[in-house]
């Protein structure tokens, strides 16, 4: 999944093509750009050739009468891909319903479906002890997310975190992306004496 990502560093939605065949398969194809500040510059994306041609397949095994929470569950065991973060739609871009299975949804041998999610990149986050370690974001996560991440990975209490990123702290409510944070920007973390 990180490979992907740095193939493709710019798109903002990840688009994939996924193909039903026989009940089983699915040959998914992405196309999409990220914003350029947000992923690495080592890739030139604009051509869609070429974003295409960094296109991985992956296989699931389905049954007719899966649903489409069913399928966003499997891609999150394979690929990692957040099941929040997914939106599933059919060929004529219609969103397909959590709760509709294949079947029911017209989804049949070799129909297409396209999967469609924010991909994730690095950011850092440093501490005044030295500390340093590596974050798997999204674009359009906030600094609260980054937070929750914080205290998931590290153990140090939401509310005693305080972010700050060229100077200045960062508040709860803003994405990276508005917050002006890139692919393998540094964030310092603070941590408050009080409870507070």
């Amino acid at each position: 999944m990180e490979m992907d990502v740095q193939k493709n560093p710019w798109s903002r939605d990840r688009t994939m093509r996924i193909i039903i065949q026989d009940d089983t398969y699915r040959d998914v194809i992405n196309w999409k750009s990220l914003p350029k500040s947000f992923l690495p510059s080592t890739i030139d994306v604009t051509k869609e050739e070429d974003i295409c041609s960094e296109s991985k397949a992956f296989l699931l095994m389905v049954e007719p009468d899966d649903s489409i929470a069913a399928v966003k569950a499997y891609i999150q065991e394979e690929k990692g891909i957040s099941f929040k973060k997914q939106k599933l739609l059919n060929e004529d871009g219609g969103v397909m319903r959590d709760a509709q299975t294949l079947t029911l949804a017209g989804i049949n041998k070799g129909s297409t479906l396209i999967l469609r999610y924010t991909p994730l990149t690095q950011i850092y986050v440093s501490t005044l002890t030295k500390r340093r370690f590596k974050l798997m974001v999204e674009s359009d996560d906030t600094i609260a997310d980054v937070k929750a991440a914080i205290q998931e990975k590290e153990g140090i209490r939401f509310h005693k975190q305080r972010i700050i990123y060229n100077g200045r702290q960062l508040e709860d409510d803003k994405s990276l992306v508005d917050s002006g944070i890139q692919y393998n920007s540094e964030l310092k973390l603070v941590l408050t004496l009080c409870g507070c």
